[in-house]
């Protein structure tokens, strides 16, 4: 016996940042369950506008499914148009998506298009959802499941070897995984890959069974460059299948090496990546620790020993959502303009710090220093002191004033790779909508989400 389905249509007035209606949000639902969704805005509504009100939808949407239904925009020819001004698109996406009490409640002049839209949209989408059921579509059956790895790095014959394995085996309780995004929803690109130390344009080419000519084609100028990205062209043969040895990093200190740190991966073609956070505190940090765990993602955590002071509960929350530590220093000042005492009172400080608010825990082996900031007394001294230092492969770029969401999601995607550290801090503008979209893009993309000492350690 078949259960009955109850179809239904909800619509959602979305609004400006100074609460004037910009635009309407129609979520088709299956006993209550998302199915998909139209986002209707006038023919006439600058771009602008439309990606101010497709943000809002998209942040409503996760907010009511995990995976969200599929959006499509729909722009509509009307008798009469909007008299909704251009929206402020720079700031807080969420907070348009809900304006401040005073805004929502404030008097303002519907469009006198809306109801008449919103009664067609109601027939229309019937229609629309009716269809659907009899086609048998159900998008729960299109989300997969995550996959968490949580092996172990293979021990070396190096003392750091064995702290970057001693510091990713700490894991408290391992997450459950989250079902990954529909394709449907997230763009699926070109294969990619990041140079190790040495290679070749030509020798990436070959290994690829490609041209160097197609593969210049679509990286036009590309240089070999060790720790950037090049995109390899559709056909080509996936790094994880060359046939070339891959590069030899017996120890730590065979892995690149650059101005911040240590870079890339020990393995540059299987496709993992390690998100890495500079964190002080930030109300969102543990939002976003849950967030994580909850997708079945481990991060790595570098703790400013200042915030950590202040607040010694936010290394319980980082190792009680199974994530892990590394080091930020404590003032977050420039190690170029201090001294080798200086440096290491930071760094035992923070330590110190640390295993106060949280017995046994410890940020070792892991050091980001502030800014990438290194030279050769700094490298020394962290070593001394039992640190390595971790740079990145992808900054993210989250801590400048002028990037958005957006713009922060197109930059970390454009350069992702198997191997890459990629680099975010606090949580804030930028990177609290962008993070969930590039992690549905890693996983839609089929790449593994490891700790830093993972990624380094195998």
């Amino acid at each position: 016996m078949t259960s009955e389905r109850t179809p239904r249509a909800d619509y959602h007035e979305l609004f400006d940042a100074a609460g004037r209606p910009l635009a309407v949000l129609v979520i088709a639902r299956l006993d209550d369950h998302p199915i998909g969704a139209e986002l209707h805005v006038a023919a006439d509504l600058p771009d602008a506008q439309v990606a101010a009100a497709q943000r809002q939808a998209e942040a409503l949407l996760r907010e009511q499914s995990d995976p969200a239904p599929p959006l499509e925009i729909v722009r509509r020819n009307l008798d009469e148009p909007t008299d909704a001004p251009a929206a402020a698109v720079k700031g807080d996406e969420t907070s348009a998506a809900h304006p401040p009490r005073e805004q929502r409640s404030a008097p303002h002049r519907l469009p006198a298009w809306l109801p008449i839209l919103m009664i067609g949209l109601g027939i229309l989408l019937a229609a629309w959802t009716f269809a659907d059921i009899a086609r048998g579509r159900d998008s729960q059956n299109a989300a997969r499941e995550g996959v968490l790895s949580m092996t172990d790095p293979r021990t070396v014959n190096a003392d750091e070897e064995n702290a970057l394995a001693a510091a990713a085996a700490t894991v408290t309780p391992s997450p459950t995984p989250a079902p990954s995004p529909s394709p449907e929803m997230t763009p699926v690109r070109e294969d990619s890959y990041c140079f190790w130390p040495g290679d070749t344009l030509s020798e990436v080419a070959y290994n690829a069974d490609i041209t160097l000519e197609e593969l210049l084609a679509v990286n036009p100028g590309a240089e070999a460059k060790a720790g950037t990205t090049i995109r390899l062209p559709k056909g080509s043969t996936l790094p994880a299948d060359w046939e070339a040895p891959r590069p030899q990093a017996d120890a730590l200190e065979d892995l690149p090496f650059g101005v911040s740190g240590y870079y890339l991966g020990r393995d540059n073609r299987t496709k993992r990546v390690a998100l890495s956070f500079d964190v002080g505190f930030v109300e969102g940090n543990e939002e976003r620790m849950a967030m994580l765990a909850e997708r079945g993602i481990r991060g790595t955590f570098f703790v400013l020993g200042g915030a950590v002071e202040n607040h010694p509960e936010m290394i319980t929350q980082i190792l009680d959502y199974g994530h892990e530590l590394g080091n930020h220093s404590y003032t977050h000042d420039n190690f170029l303009w201090m001294t080798a005492d200086e440096i290491q009172w930071e760094l035992d400080f923070t330590e110190e710090l640390t295993q106060a608010a949280y017995p046994g825990a410890t940020t070792k082996p892991l050091f980001r220093a502030p800014f990438g900031a290194i030279d050769d007394e700094v490298i020394a001294v962290s070593n001394q002191a039992g640190y390595q230092i971790i740079g990145w492969t992808i900054d993210s770029r989250d801590w400048t004033e002028e990037i958005n969401a957006e713009q922060l999601y197109d930059r970390v995607v454009a350069h992702i790779c198997p191997g890459a550290i990629i680099a975010f801090h606090d949580v804030n503008e930028a990177n609290g909508p962008a993070l969930p979209r590039i992690i549905d893009y890693l996983a839609v993309n089929g790449y593994e989400f490891v700790t830093v000492s993972e990624i380094l350690g195998e």
